[in-house]
């Protein structure tokens, strides 16, 4: 193996130490991790991606819905019921440690890519039928535009494509794109010096220099280091929104570096179709004058004359518009743009300043709950936990890129959500799904100040204990379907009233201790979810479910929550 893969992949190991796997299991996943939170700037937990059998010829799928990686039909029916125009990408991965390309592995990969969209005749297992279920979620919600396909075979090698092997590759991409479903198609083999360079940007935050001589200093703030506005031209906006250059040369919009989702950007829009046709047409000196800018925070800025050099910055408004200059490169050193630059470490302020500039769009729920007092509480205890106790709260996207740590321990608001709906409301057959009624059902219920997050931790620590145990193949696949009635019957099961986050704290801590007892011993807390797995699953002998798309409809019914409490606690 390449020196330099084989020290990123043991710090790669030793950040997720609890993980389990032989060194080629840890670079099918690092792969992972490499292209998709480093190349393409997403920001997923690769562990998640990751097939975890012996599926044939392929080792990973990322299926993606405005950015947000869908494991389930369960997941994608979440973030479909919020927001329109959805956008949805597959990514399909090979990685093999060998350091050259083979051209029999290659062609069972495209083969396996080819049947996952087809007659699944060479796939099976209930990860890739949980994933099929989400296929059929991107193509059904596809309207407006299709999905875009990339597929990327990784080895520790050059990457150096053979005559034969592109041969190879594009008669796959003929083949793919006869099936008319994909907006674009995009198949790579990448080598030791993509991964590497991958694996970097990964875990480095980000950081970029622009010219900005056009600048006014903006008043003091006690929550600003320093702040300006003015105006610079628009391939210094391309400077910080486009990652490094890839293997073909090219370089792409960096997702992880947005607040508002590079893919709500629609190009069939009347404003985005008039303002590409005043570009095109050469009128360009009227751009300044015609838009609202962009805004940037960073962490850090050092000022050199007119060159900002900017740390772990993020764009927080400014997609459609970062969209538009990129797609038309050629004028950007012609085009002037608005540009407000704001230095802050200030969290909290942050997450005021991404509201109050998006005030026009929809600020999403898990910006909305990283606002509240009580999440930074909970934020701040959850890591100071120690050992297997210790999460980490994600209260603002990619917070924890450059931080060297096990990803699977990271929970976002969204996460508690749901968790939470489960374990302290009682409503484990909406946990997974009903998103937005939720959370406006029990808005004033929940994230309090004087919650306890002792009680929060607790919960979720259940869910990523119960994640963990399905990735160590200590608890079957087969069993995520139950994910929630898991946790419901957890809690329920010492406390019998949706009440528990009201309770006093003496009742409080003795649930909690009941709880961890179970959670944190592995064969005790397998023992709990084979008996509500058993359960479940002669509540629905008699359904009439065949599919575990069925079974998940069926499961996610009051009638069939009413008749699992009934059952089971009598029981």
């Amino acid at each position: 193996m390449n020196p330099i893969v084989r020290a990123q992949l043991n710090d790669f190991k030793n950040a997720n130490s609890h993980e389990q796997g032989k060194d080629s299991d840890f670079f099918e996943v690092m792969s992972i991790f490499a292209v998709e939170n480093g190349i393409l700037g997403e920001n997923i937990e690769p562990f998640r991606a990751h097939l975890k059998g012996s599926e044939f010829g392929i080792d990973g799928i990322s299926i993606c819905i405005q950015g947000t990686l869908c494991i389930d039909a369960d997941e994608a029916a979440s973030i479909l019921s919020v927001g329109k125009n959805h956008v949805g990408s597959f990514r399909m991965y090979q990685s093999k440690t060998s350091d050259s390309l083979d051209y029999g592995q290659i062609s069972k990969f495209l083969d396996a890519v080819y049947d996952f969209f087809t007659d699944l005749k060479l796939l099976s297992g209930d990860q890739i039928e949980d994933l099929v279920g989400v296929r059929d979620a991107v193509f059904a919600a596809a309207t407006r535009s299709n999905p875009d396909l990339k597929c990327f075979f990784c080895t520790t090698g050059s990457g150096e494509v053979p005559k034969a092997i592109q041969a190879l590759i594009d008669s796959n991409r003929s083949r793919l794109e006869a099936l008319n479903v994909f907006g674009s198609i995009d198949i790579s083999c990448l080598g030791a010096r993509d991964i590497q360079e991958g694996f970097r940007a990964a875990t480095n935050s980000s950081s970029a220099s622009i010219n900005f001589s056009k600048n006014v200093t903006l008043p003091d703030h006690e929550n600003i280091e320093e702040a300006y506005i003015g105006y610079v031209t628009a391939d210094q906006i391309l400077e910080m929104a486009l990652g490094d250059v890839d293997g073909q040369g090219n370089r792409h919009i960096n997702r992880a570096i947005f607040y508002d989702n590079v893919r709500d950007f629609n190009p069939n829009s009347e404003i985005n179709k008039s303002i590409l046709a005043d570009i095109e047409a050469g009128d360009l000196s009227s751009f300044v004058f015609k838009n609202n800018g962009i805004t940037v925070v960073a962490k850090s800025i050092s000022r050199k004359g007119d060159t900002f050099t900017l740390e772990d910055y993020q764009i927080v408004n400014g997609c459609q518009t970062t969209n538009i200059l990129a797609q038309t490169p050629q004028t950007a050193k012609k085009i002037s743009v608005p540009l407000r630059l704001i230095g802050s470490s200030d969290p909290d302020f942050i997450a005021k300043i991404i509201i109050g500039t998006n005030k026009q769009n929809e600020v999403r729920e898990d910006q909305f709950w990283a606002l509240l007092p009580f999440m930074k509480d909970l934020e701040i205890y959850c890591a100071g936990q120690d050992g297997d106790e210790r999460l980490l709260i994600e209260r603002r996207d990619n917070q924890y890129r450059d931080v060297a740590i096990e990803r699977t321990r990271i929970m976002k608001p969204s996460d508690l959500m749901k968790v939470s709906a489960a374990a302290f409301f009682f409503q484990p057959n909406r946990a997974a799904r009903d998103h937005r009624g939720i959370r406006k059902e029990f808005a004033s219920r929940i994230f309090l100040a004087d919650h306890s997050v002792e009680l929060y931790h607790m919960a979720a620590l259940s869910l990523y204990k119960f994640d963990y145990l399905v990735r160590t193949s200590k608890v079957p696949r087969a069993h995520v379907i139950n994910k929630f009635f898991v946790l419901y019957a957890l809690v329920r099961k010492f406390w019998h009233n949706p009440n528990l986050l009201e309770a006093k704290e003496k009742e409080r801590t003795r649930v909690r201790r009941s709880v961890l007892e179970i959670v944190l011993d592995n064969e005790e807390y397998v023992k709990h979810i084979e008996k509500v797995s058993k359960h479940i699953d002669t509540l629905v002998a008699s359904s009439g479910a065949k599919t575990r798309e069925q079974l998940r409809d069926f499961i996610r019914t009051e009638s069939f929550s009413e008749s699992f409490t009934k059952t089971f606690f009598d029981s």
